[in-house]
């Protein structure tokens, strides 16, 4: 099952207390229930490394990776058959542009966070978890 209870409040209020940490683990997991979605696609790099890059690039790849989960999300809404608005590129707007009237990236994360539970709810409709006898089963033969 993905998370789909996913809230911008609580990114923005355990971020600061946490010193970061909060928003390194919430897009991480956000990142891997995106590729566990999209487990035939092409994968979005963990969000560890987009910092390490981000580093190197004086931020500049945090900005392309934003994108292209922005981009994943709103492929994974198609192929489930949701209309995901706002696209990436308004998305990427927000984050960039609207730093200028500092509220941008708030609005920017908001719109990823809503259209990531909206998918995540879609996703998880048509997901069937193994019985449990199964679940057994495999793991005897590993």
């Amino acid at each position: 099952m993905i998370r789909e209870d996913r809230r911008f409040w609580k990114l923005l209020l355990f971020t600061i207390p946490t010193f970061g940490i909060y928003n390194i683990v919430f897009w991480f997991q956000l990142t891997r229930d995106l590729n566990e979605m999209n487990h035939d696609e092409k994968k979005i790099k963990n969000y560890i490394v987009v910092l390490l890059l981000s580093i190197l690039t004086c931020g500049i790849y945090r900005w392309v990776w934003y994108f292209y989960v922005a981009d994943r999300i709103q492929t994974t809404g198609d192929d489930l058959g949701l209309n995901i608005k706002p696209g990436p590129g308004t998305t990427l707007f927000w984050y960039l542009f609207g730093s200028f009237i500092i509220v941008g990236p708030f609005i920017s994360n908001l719109l990823l966070i809503r259209n990531m539970n909206k998918i995540a709810a879609e996703y998880n409709k048509g997901f069937k978890p193994m019985p449990k006898s199964e679940d057994k089963k495999e793991k005897e033969r590993d």
